[in-house]
């Protein structure tokens, strides 16, 4: 008799989670961390996490396609980047002195606003940030200019406006010729949220300014063209 009771519990969990189509997927993303995450019928739900180098980089859920709860981000050395509760739509804490590595221009018209706004910054790491945007970058920069730009650093620019959505731009010189592309980082179920620069309750657009190095091919080996699309 109890074999004949598990044996039913077994086939009616089998039945639910058949029609409900859970899966567990893995998505590489361009600068070598492995995003893994759950659906249910084709829709995000459950454990949302990216991992480098054997780290999580990421923690957080989804119910329904949507970001609940507490999110982690975390730095290389295992210490907490920030963490955010969508469910308050609050920060909750931040490593301030990381955001150095980056200079955020809020852009409210305003000169007194933007000296007295909370600053944009994205919910990821910034030590992923970099060179995730920087492969990117590599990707649809012309091979003839990095090769030319040799050690000459680039401006990646994400333009933020006052709900979230964010561009990115490539942005570098040579020979006294300004040049610039635009960059696609979002590519589902991959995007990086924002959190928006604001003053006495309300958001204004920002700019997410970090500079770093393109390399050229020939001194990674392996590197080839990312296809993003």
């Amino acid at each position: 008799m109890k074999t004949r009771y598990l044996i039913l519990i077994f086939l009616v969990i089998s039945r639910i989670s058949y029609s409900q189509n859970i899966r567990q997927q893995k998505m590489d993303l361009p600068d070598g961390a492995k995003l893994t995450y759950q659906t249910i019928n084709n829709e995000l739900n459950g454990i949302y996490s990216i991992e480098k180098d054997g780290l999580i980089v990421l923690r957080g859920n989804y119910v329904s396609g949507k970001r609940v709860g507490n999110w982690y981000l975390f730095n290389k050395d295992k210490t907490l980047f920030a963490r955010y509760n969508y469910d308050a739509k609050k920060l909750i804490s931040l490593d301030t002195k990381m955001l150095a590595l980056a200079t955020i221009n809020v852009k409210s018209g305003n000169d007194d606003i933007n000296s007295k706004a909370s600053v944009s910054f994205p919910l990821l790491s910034l030590e992923q940030y970099f060179p995730l945007v920087t492969r990117l970058a590599e990707s649809i920069v012309p091979f003839n200019d990095i090769y030319k730009l040799e050690q000459n650093p680039v401006t990646i620019t994400a333009k933020v406006d006052d709900k979230g959505n964010a561009e990115y731009f490539v942005n570098y010189e040579i020979k006294g010729k300004n040049h610039e592309y635009k960059i696609k980082v979002d590519k589902e179920p991959f995007f990086i949220d924002w959190v928006v620069s604001s003053y006495e309750g309300k958001t204004y657009p920002s700019e997410f300014v970090i500079k770093t190095k393109l390399v050229p091919p020939s001194q990674e080996g392996t590197h080839r063209r990312i296809n993003w699309l």
